[in-house]
């Protein structure tokens, strides 16, 4: 299976002039803003070429802000800045933004062709805990990411420009919510916006009806196995399901995505596992009132945070002390807290840990080996299947 990395070496000699934005461009460009470019702009303002971040790559590996295992993401850095396509792109207006207390976590970019394409990009969660507090906070509340990608859009789409804007993830609700906010001119700029398996709003934080005003210029696009993409599912009438070459949660990563001949390698349905999943994630935040909601992710953090970590490695790097720390911290939570936790689905949970488990450790070398991608996707194939019909049995 064909995933960005083959597209960019497929097309990246084709600038944006001769063969317009794609869909498979678009995942291309939202994988990008999860770099560090906050170098680039050291001793420099103004705009830059994606190329010229080539001294970033010839100074060592770029930092990439996303949590979990490496899927070729250098390599994808590399060729798109060696591309002609994407290399020649201009970069504007970066902003990269995270802070504690309150949580907040906020990144966004500009990518303009020379043909009069430009390309709004929202970055989805890094690897702080202050962003995934965040994450968590779109349950009850408007939060600050969401009104600060309000301001930038607001700031930066301006007319003379075929605007397309899109993000992954937490980028993906950003850019949904802030579609479903702009005043109608400002909208009217928009040729197409992306929303990559990324949440959607919640209607008891917020009035809705405004995705029907950008239904026709909005695309959805989530993997067969999809739980982020499916919490507060935004209802838009083009929605596609992509394959992916990994497995369980780690096809949520853009760079395991499948091309078929520049475009996406679609599918028919989800994975029978990501919709109980979902259907029991749903039902359990159902469960929970706004204000319970309030407390318990809180306390949650609060928890994770108990011996100073500030990032999901830093928390992973405590160890089993770190984490009895933790425990230690929820057993003496609130009693809103301890109910939440004990009425979790355990069995969704126990679901999403092992399809993550089982392919993490192996997914760096099988991704970088093309020789064994074929054996992978038959394996993975399989897998789905047996586990598939397990799921169904034991629901029947």
């Amino acid at each position: 299976m064909d995933t960005i990395l083959d597209y960019i070496r497929w097309r990246g000699d084709i600038p944006f002039s001769v063969d317009g934005l794609r869909e498979a461009d678009a995942l291309v460009l939202c994988m990008l803003s999860y770099y560090d470019l906050k170098p680039m702009w050291a001793d420099h303002e103004g705009p830059i070429h994606l190329r010229d971040c080539q001294k970033l790559i010839d100074a060592g590996p770029v930092p990439v802000m996303l949590a979990g295992k490496d899927m070729n993401y250098q390599e994808i850095f590399a060729q798109a800045v060696a591309s002609r396509r994407f290399g020649d792109l201009l970069i504007s207006d970066y902003v990269d933004q995270v802070r504690d207390e309150p949580p907040m976590q906020f990144a966004a970019l500009c990518f303009h062709d020379e043909s009069g394409i430009s390309f709004l990009a929202y970055r989805g969660t890094d690897d702080s805990l202050a962003g995934w507090e965040e994450d968590f906070m779109i349950g009850f509340m408007r939060t600050e990411a969401q009104v600060l990608a309000l301001r930038y859009a607001e700031a930066h789409l301006t007319t003379g420009r075929r605007w397309y804007m899109g993000g992954h993830s937490k980028g993906g609700n950003l850019a949904l919510f802030v579609a479903c906010s702009l005043q109608q001119p400002v909208l009217e700029l928009l040729e197409r916006i992306f929303i990559l398996d990324g949440p959607g709003l919640c209607d008891e934080v917020m009035d809705i009806s405004g995705m029907k005003r950008i239904d026709s210029r909005s695309t959805r696009i989530i993997p067969r196995f999809s739980v982020i993409g499916k919490l507060f599912e935004p209802q838009i009438t083009d929605s596609r399901i992509v394959r992916s070459n990994a497995s369980g949660m780690t096809q949520h990563s853009l760079a395991t995505w499948g091309i078929d001949h520049g475009g996406l390698d679609l599918c028919g349905e989800n994975d029978p596992r990501s919709r109980w999943i979902n259907a029991a994630v749903g039902e359990w935040i159902e469960g929970i009132s706004q204000e319970d909601r309030v407390v318990f992710v809180r306390e949650l953090f609060d928890a994770l945070s108990a011996n100073g970590a500030r990032t999901l490695e830093e928390l992973d790097d405590a160890g089993a002390g770190g984490f009895e720390n933790i425990l230690r911290c929820l057993l003496t939570s609130s009693e809103v807290t301890k109910k939440t936790i004990s009425d979790l689905p355990r069995q969704a949970v126990s679901q999403v840990v092992s399809a993550a488990s089982q392919v993490v450790s192996a997914a760096t070398h099988l991704l970088r080996n093309p020789a064994d991608r074929r054996e992978k996707e038959s394996t993975v194939n399989e897998q789905e299947r047996a586990e598939a019909e397990a799921l169904t049995g034991a629901e029947k």
